[in-house]
């Protein structure tokens, strides 16, 4: 038996100032099976005539006229994964890459002007859902990158349709600092019946909102430590997140937690409270370290893995670990870039989202 799921991990990398890699294609998907470990390589446009000379992989929206390049070249590599019938769909900078699960080669490059900075992105049989992450904005898109809609959540949780955010193409437009970007900072977004559910990093807690009635509102936990939410979905009814300093967090509604901690106290009913939460803390684990970064997440049946390390100004490598429920450890890898590129001019590389293959 495998002593671990076959695992896709999407991962990016930046560089110095204006430096770009000569190199068409650049690593952005590590393949982890058993006994194989592959990196696949894909294209990345970054300024207007990169877009023109793949015109033929590129699916939805053209630069709009008067986009000027970059000042300073954003991050290469792939973002949050998502996998719908015979394809895995990965966020990127300013698209949506189609890849085929069979052989994991680029089918298409999907994207319009609402797409950048993607974090973590939604797919199934109809929709892509992607966030403008610095300006707190869904967006739905159809398989051929055309916009259905897109509406910003504001800070007092109002929904609002902007319809000057069409104006811009979002692409071409780089991050101005480094932290959490907008006022909620969406990391993943899925999509539950009519429910759009968003991680929000500054928050560190769910918001909901309602497609039918476009209302939003907040889902709490009752965080015990300190926490810096990062990704999180949804598994066996329970939530399960990561934090950025070395933590997984495993949240369930009230109703249903059996959780044998200090919630059995007495009269608890007598109390508000939405999710309540189970904290894993990695350097308690056989990993016993904190790692320096934790990203993304992935489970099946009582095991979960995770993205680790990578963070800026560190070695330039990053990880997986693999863990269950009761804290033991199923496996550990580390990708070095030098084992994939050049290291020059590399300012850091670091693992993103997981997906089991």
């Amino acid at each position: 038996m495998p002593t671990h799921e076959n695992l896709a991990i999407s991962f990016v990398h930046a560089y110095d100032d204006f430096y770009k890699p000569e190199e068409n294609e650049l690593p952005a998907l590590w393949l982890l099976k058993e006994n194989s470990s592959v990196v696949k390589r894909y294209p990345f446009p970054r300024n207007v005539t990169d877009f023109h000379e793949l015109k033929a992989k590129i699916t939805g929206t053209m630069p709009l006229e008067g986009v000027k390049n970059f000042e300073k070249l954003p991050r290469f590599g792939l973002t949050g994964l998502s996998s719908n019938g015979d394809y895995l769909y990965a966020g990127s900078w300013n698209a949506v890459y189609e890849i085929d699960k069979k052989n994991f080669e680029l089918s298409r490059i999907i994207s319009n002007n609402l797409m950048n900075d993607m974090h973590g992105i939604w797919v199934d049989e109809n929709l892509i859902i992607t966030t403008l992450t610095g300006k707190d904005t869904i967006v739905i898109s159809d398989h051929d990158g055309n916009v259905i809609e897109h509406f910003t959540i504001q800070r007092d949780l109002s929904v609002h349709c902007d319809k000057t955010i069409e104006e811009i193409d979002w692409r071409f437009l780089s991050k101005q600092y480094r932290g959490a970007t907008g006022i909620w900072h969406f990391n993943y977004v899925q999509k539950f019946d009519n429910e759009i559910w968003l991680t929000s990093r500054n928050l560190n807690s769910f918001i909901v909102v309602n497609l039918d009635t476009k209302k939003a509102f907040i889902r709490t936990m009752n965080h015990k430590t300190v926490i810096l939410l990062h990704d999180g979905l949804r598994h066996n009814d329970e939530f399960f997140f990561t934090s950025i300093d070395g933590k997984i967090i495993i949240a369930t509604d009230a109703s249903i937690a059996s959780f044998e901690t200090r919630e059995q106290i007495a009269e608890i009913q007598n109390f508000s409270r939405d999710m309540i939460c189970e904290i894993i803390r990695l350097e308690e684990t056989n990993l016993q370290r904190q790692p320096n970064w934790c990203r993304g997440i992935a489970c099946n049946d009582d095991r979960m893995y995770v993205s680790i390390d990578g963070r800026y100004d560190t070695d330039l490598s990053f990880g997986v670990y693999g863990l269950r429920r009761d804290n033991t450890e199923i496996f550990k890898n580390r990708l070095k870039w030098e084992q994939i590129g050049d290291v020059k001019n590399l300012k850091y590389v670091t693992g993103f989202d997981l997906q089991i293959i």
